[in-house]
């Protein structure tokens, strides 16, 4: 079947329209003439496949990455940057239309400096091919692994240790995870800071040899070794830790701040668009009395907002995060940061009782604020609230409900995962009663709008017969009109004399 591309999907795919019903389309552009199969019918949406490109977008590009179809994890590879960024702000406007109702402000993207080779960390699996170890993805919603030669949107240096370790890790003939000896190697994780490295080997029962160990601290970058021994089926990456060899945490610097993290803690996949984003949040929050950060993670957010407020209390439920967080206080000299481990909604509840909290920064997983803490948001009074968040679904439907009591007065989008359909966001909102929009005239006294005078509205109005006009000529004088003279109407022009010759022509 022959269609025309019509918009956007949430997850980088186009839509088309087939008998009234909508057909999603994966790896087709938009205002693009294509045929397609359908593959489902969904009840409500049906499922193509493309099978000719027709008539080809400028929009589209040549992907870098030979598996991108494959692998998924880069659904707008083929697509140019400018595109991708357009695609972005445009489905977060449709989706805050559509579930919250919201039509107002939203600024410009932060586009990512680095489109490509940006991500400073990996989550990677072991598969296994003729006895040799190599990472790869599951492609999305199939048991299928895709084997991975190599990332485009890893850091230069991940990428280049990534290949390293597995090379060395064939050279001592290391083994794949059996479920069943509960023995092998399940998954590589990797971070990179500031041009340094930390593995973490995700293993079943056993002890990682020292000549193994040896060889990967020759690596360039590599500080840092730990082991994590993990037999149970769980979704969770990580079992029990266990440090092998160099530092046992992470240290990198954003501006004037300092962070330490553990193995476990988590860290924006983008360092330097993380700092954009610190910074918008540091830039909207007021000066506030107490300030209560929800899902803080390792307490970032909270260290880059630190001299505005003169209370912060970060609230996070992974005990982990929360010494990393505390000890990230004492290391940035930040006397009036502090962190608890609590449920945020729970920790929030308590928190608007015992104290006069008038700021919320909120950086919730993608799933969105639970009911509890919409609750006690609604509930409560604080005046400023600012949600971070890495879901438009989520958030818009989260603002839907908070509307009740908030003002939406901005909402900033930023590109923390180019080549992906995912987007970053800061919204600013105001609770009703204290929203004070920007003045445009003069209004801080109670007083009848006046416009700005075009005269000397001192002075007693004159009657009519008295008007007066400004003076465009020389009409001081009581006398005949005068126009303003040009040339020295006195004298003839030097130019056009005939008493002298023309000398410029020599005669």
């Amino acid at each position: 079947m022959k269609t025309t591309v019509k918009k956007w999907g949430i997850n980088g795919e186009g839509i088309a329209f087939h008998e009234g019903k909508p057909v999603f389309i994966e790896n087709a552009i938009p205002d693009e003439v294509i045929e397609f199969d359908i593959k489902s019918d969904e009840g409500t949406y049906l499922v193509g496949e493309l099978t000719r490109l027709v008539e080809q977008s400028s929009k589209r590009r040549y992907p870098l990455c030979p598996i991108w179809k494959e692998c998924g994890g880069c659904a707008l590879m083929h697509v140019k940057y400018p595109a991708q960024c357009k695609m972005k702000e445009g489905n977060l406007k449709e989706t805050l239309i559509k579930y919250a109702d919201y039509n107002g402000r939203i600024l410009p993207i932060i586009k990512n400096p680095e489109p490509l080779s940006y991500r400073n960390s990996c989550k990677l699996p072991f598969g296994e091919e003729f006895g040799e170890l190599y990472t790869g993805m599951y492609e999305r919603d199939t048991n299928h692994f895709q084997k991975m030669e190599r990332c485009y949107v890893h850091s230069k240096l991940l990428e280049q240790t990534r290949q390293e370790v597995l090379k060395i890790m064939n050279e001592h003939h290391l083994k794949m995870y059996d479920d069943k000896k509960k023995t092998g190697y399940r998954t590589l994780v990797m971070k990179e800071f500031d041009s340094k490295i930390q593995i973490i080997f995700v293993t079943g029962k056993e002890e990682l040899s020292e000549e193994f160990i040896h060889d990967v601290t020759q690596l360039e970058g590599v500080v840092s070794i730990w082991q994590s021994v993990k037999t149970e089926t769980k979704r969770e990456v990580f079992g029990d830790m266990r440090f092998i060899w160099g530092e046992e945490k992470m240290h990198l610097q954003l501006e004037d701040i300092q962070l330490s993290l553990l193995p476990r803690s988590f860290f924006q996949l983008n360092t330097k668009q993380s700092i954009n984003l610190y910074n918008v949040v540091k830039d909207w929050m007021p000066r506030s009395k107490t300030t209560v950060e929800a899902y803080s993670g390792i307490g970032a957010i909270s260290l880059f907002v630190k001299d505005k407020a003169e209370e912060i209390i970060g609230v996070e439920s992974i005990q982990d995060a929360v010494d990393n967080a505390n000890e990230n206080a004492m290391l940035n000299h930040a006397d009036n940061v502090s962190f608890i481990c609590e449920d945020a909604g729970s920790a929030l509840a308590h928190l608007v009782q015992e104290k006069d909290v008038d700021t919320l920064i909120v950086d919730p997983p993608r799933s969105g604020l639970d009911d509890t803490m919409k609750e006690t948001i609604l509930k409560s009074k604080i005046k400023t609230m600012i949600y971070v968040s890495c879901n438009p679904a989520t958030l818009a439907k989260d603002l839907g409900v908070l509307k009740k009591e908030y003002r939406i007065v901005k909402i900033q989008p930023v590109d923390m995962f180019s080549q992906t359909p995912h987007v970053e966001s800061v919204t600013l909102l105001v609770r009703n009663n204290d929203y004070k929009p920007r003045r445009r005239f003069d209004d801080k006294k109670d007083r009848d709008f006046k416009p700005r005078r075009r005269f000397d509205d001192d002075k007693p109005r004159r009657r009519d017969g008295d008007f007066k006009p400004r003076r465009r000529f020389d009409d001081k004088k009581d006398g005949e009109f005068k126009p303003r003279r040009r040339f020295d109407d006195d004298r003839k022009p030097k130019r056009f004399s005939d008493d002298k010759p023309n000398r410029r022509y020599g005669k």
